[in-house]
């Protein structure tokens, strides 16, 4: 019982240490939001599915967001298209825009801002 007590800990332990080195090696999880004022969601909501294969594909998912999915608390006003993905880490993030999705924003919201930042771990 003891004997597989301790294995039972250093298994713990050792995956632990697994999780941690991964992380320092890949980086922290990161979060986009992305915001667009879309003057013509016919055309931009034809184009969607391009662009969500994309975030699928470079390991991203969606938090929040969509059309018209934003209540304005204070400040200024926001676009009508506010979308949140989480990404594992910045190089996913990167490899996405890379890979088709700076081109994508270009085309279908040239306007629109898109900001990145670290995730914070849970406590």
């Amino acid at each position: 019982m003891l004997k597989s007590a301790l294995l039972l800990g250093a298994g713990i332990a050792i995956g632990a240490g697994a999780i941690q080195g991964l992380h320092a090696a890949t980086g922290p999880a990161v979060y986009t939001v992305y915001e667009a004022n879309v003057t013509d969601e016919a055309a931009y909501t034809k184009a969607l599915p391009d662009i969500q294969k994309m975030i699928k594909e470079n390991g991203g998912g969606y938090v929040a967001g969509g059309f018209n999915k934003t209540k304005l608390v204070s400040g200024l006003p926001v676009g009508n298209r506010y979308v949140i993905v989480r990404w594992d880490n910045e190089a996913d993030f990167t490899k996405f825009m890379d890979g088709g999705a700076k081109a994508w924003i270009q085309k279908n919201a040239p306007d629109a801002r898109q900001i990145i930042v670290e995730g914070a771990e849970a406590k």
